[in-house]
């Protein structure tokens, strides 16, 4: 999962003006909208559970493609890579799964 945020200048109900606010997304949806000015917070319900399974589901379903187009590029590239790749494979699993257990806390803290 990505969360990303995005500075921008929008008219707050609040303050009756335009101003800077925080637009947060996880992967590509709006979870929350703040205002800089009166830290007026406007969040918004995301499934989780739904988030995840459609990027997991996305990129197991184009794994054998993007390895393909990895092959066909560098083909000693790719081989020579492959052993540590498979090696750390474990590590970079136990890795997101911490990430993703921050975001189920986080967003279930916050929204709950």
């Amino acid at each position: 999962m990505k969360e990303t945020r995005l500075e921008t200048f929008l008219h707050c109900n609040d303050c009756k003006q335009e101003q800077d606010h925080v637009i947060s997304y996880l992967n590509k949806r709006i979870s929350e909208i703040e205002c800089q000015a009166c830290h007026r917070r406007l969040s918004m319900q995301i499934d989780l559970s739904h988030e995840l399974y459609d990027e997991l589901f996305t990129r197991i379903r184009t794994k054998p493609a993007r390895m393909t187009e990895e092959y066909r590029r560098h083909v000693s590239q790719f081989l020579l890579t492959l052993p540590a790749r498979v090696a750390s494979k474990p590590y970079r699993v136990y890795r997101e799964w911490k990430e993703i257990r921050g975001f189920f806390h986080k967003y279930r803290v916050r929204k709950g």
